[in-house]
C-alpha cells in the first residue's frame, strides 16, 4: 500500500529528511547544508528544498534562523518545556509495570487522533517505518525504529502538546526496549501489531487504531513480563529465548 508515488517533491524530500531526524541519524545541534548545497546533493530544485525545510520546520524538527543555518531540534524542543518535566529511572520489574501502564494510557488516544488527522506524507512515513522494522535489523536498531514510529504517530496528530508529552515520557518508557526485553518473538510480535496499527489509521479508522494500539500495549506487557522472567533464570535455561 505504498503511497510515496503520491506525494510531491517537496512532500517526499520532507518524508526522508523527517525519518532520518525521527530514527536519530540526524541529531539535534546538527547543522543540515545551505539550500544550494542540498539541491545540488539531492539533486532538486532549491524551490522544492525551501518547500520541504519549511514543512519540517512547521512540524518543530528544524530551527532556521539568517546567518546560522538550519538546526536539528529534537522532537517537542520548540514548546519550551523544562527537560526535567519527568526523570528517567533505572527500571525494576515494578517500575516496567508502571512503564507499561503509563503507554496503555497515552498511546491509543493518541493513535486514535492521528488516524483522524494524518496527512498523505505522514502515511508513508508510518509505512517506510513498519517495513524498516519488518527487517532483520539489530536489537539495537530495532529499539531506534521502534521509538521513531511511536513518537511519529504522536508528531502526526499535528497537536504540538500531544507530541511533547509522547517526546517528554520516551525516556522513561526506553526502558521497556531495552536489550534484554527484545527477544526475537516480541520484535516479531511488535511488527505485526505496527503493521495493524498503521492500517488502521491509514484507513481513518479510529477506534480501531486506538485497539489496536491498546492490544499493542498490552501484549508488550506480557512479552516483558516472560523476558524478565527467563532473565531471573540461570543461562542454560535461557538458551533459545533470544536471537
Amino acid at each position: 500500500m505504498s503511497r510515496g508515488e503520491t506525494l510531491s517533491v517537496p512532500d517526499r524530500l520532507s518524508v526522508d529528511l523527517e525519518r532520518l531526524i525521527l530514527e536519530g541519524d540526524l541529531a539535534p545541534g546538527e547543522k543540515l547544508p545551505a539550500e544550494r548545497e542540498l539541491a545540488q546533493l539531492l539533486s532538486v530544485s532549491r524551490v522544492s528544498i525551501r518547500e520541504a525545510l519549511r514543512e519540517l520546520e512547521n512540524r518543530g524538527l528544524i530551527d532556521r534562523k539568517p546567518g546560522r543555518g538550519t538546526i536539528i531540534l529534537a522532537p517537542g524542543e520548540t514548546a519550551n518545556a523544562a527537560e526535567d518535566v519527568i526523570e528517567a529511572f533505572s527500571a525494576t520489574r515494578s517500575e516496567l509495570t508502571d512503564i507499561m501502564e503509563l503507554r496503555a494510557i497515552v498511546e491509543p488516544p493518541i493513535a486514535r487522533i492521528t488516524a483522524n488527522r494524518a496527512q498523505p506524507r505522514d502515511l508513508t512515513q508510518l509505512e517506510e517505518l513498519v517495513k524498516a522494522m519488518e527487517l532483520d535489523v539489530t536489537k539495537e536498531r530495532y529499539a531506534e525504529l521502534d521509538r521513531a514510529f511511536h513518537q511519529a504517530i504522536a508528531q502526526y496528530t499535528h497537536n504540538p502538546l500531544l507530541s511533547l508529552i509522547n517526546e517528554q515520557i520516551a525516556n522513561q518508557i526506553a526502558p521497556s526496549r531495552a536489550s534484554r526485553y527484545q527477544t526475537k518473538a516480541r520484535r516479531q510480535a511488535s511488527s505485526v501489531a505496527h503493521r495493524r496499527i498503521f492500517e488502521a489509521i491509514a484507513a481513518r479508522d479510529g477506534a480501531l487504531a486506538e485497539e489496536e494500539a491498546r492490544a499493542h500495549v498490552h501484549d508488550i506487557s506480557r512479552q516483558i513480563a516472560r523476558a524478565a522472567d527467563a532473565s531471573a533464570k540461570p543461562k542454560e535455561l535461557r538458551d533459545g529465548l533470544d536471537e
